[in-house]
């Protein structure tokens, strides 16, 4: 489901099982994505199995950095790790400050005369529409950026990313590749 906030795939590792998850959980705990503990960065292990690892932000500000919300990863014994990305507070936040932009946006066009005010101040004129027809541009921005745009950025979460390395990595071990994956697969990189 392309709305549902969610990546899952595989990749090939080369370390044994039991020595992935061990080298994956030191990475959470000094610091999932830069290597050291920040404010947006913080993550903590939730399961760890010889062969499993699970790990999720510990606070908002790090769900909604990313958006590697909770992350489940399993090894299999031919050397290829499983995993399953859920973003739900990131898309939260996405629909919550949308959302409330669109209420403010809302609140003005309510409060004040726009249309008034667009045919009581005469000058350049936006492609000669009327001020009815610019109202109506207003009200399709407020709608548009405050309820549209979010149902918009919780897919594109899951595009394919814009560095090369990661795409060429997911290319090798032939899985699709996302941001959210690709970050996965960053991190499997540089862990052993």
């Amino acid at each position: 489901m392309p709305l549902f906030p969610a990546i899952d795939g595989t990749a090939a590792i080369r370390a044994p099982a039991r020595a992935f998850v061990s080298a994956f959980v030191r990475r959470v705990e000094a610091g999932l994505l830069s290597g050291t503990s920040g404010r947006r960065c913080r993550y903590v292990v939730t399961e760890t199995a010889s062969d499993a690892l699970q790990f999720r932000a510990m606070d908002w500000p790090t769900a909604a950095n990313v958006g590697l919300n909770d992350v489940r990863m399993t090894v299999s014994a031919s050397g290829v790790v499983q995993y399953d990305v859920r973003y739900t507070r990131w898309a939260a936040f996405a629909l919550a400050l949308s959302g409330g932009f669109g209420l403010v946006f809302i609140a003005f066009l309510l409060t004040f005369d726009l249309r008034g005010y667009i045919a009581g101040h005469p000058g350049p004129e936006y492609l000669g529409l009327s001020p009815d027809q610019n109202v109506a541009i207003a009200w399709g921005m407020a709608l548009f950026w405050g309820f549209g745009w979010p149902w918009i950025l919780i897919p594109l979460h899951k595009r394919p990313p814009i560095d090369g390395a990661a795409h060429r990595r997911g290319r090798r071990c032939r899985c699709r590749v996302t941001r959210s994956s690709a970050r996965i697969m960053r991190l499997m990189a540089t862990v052993l």
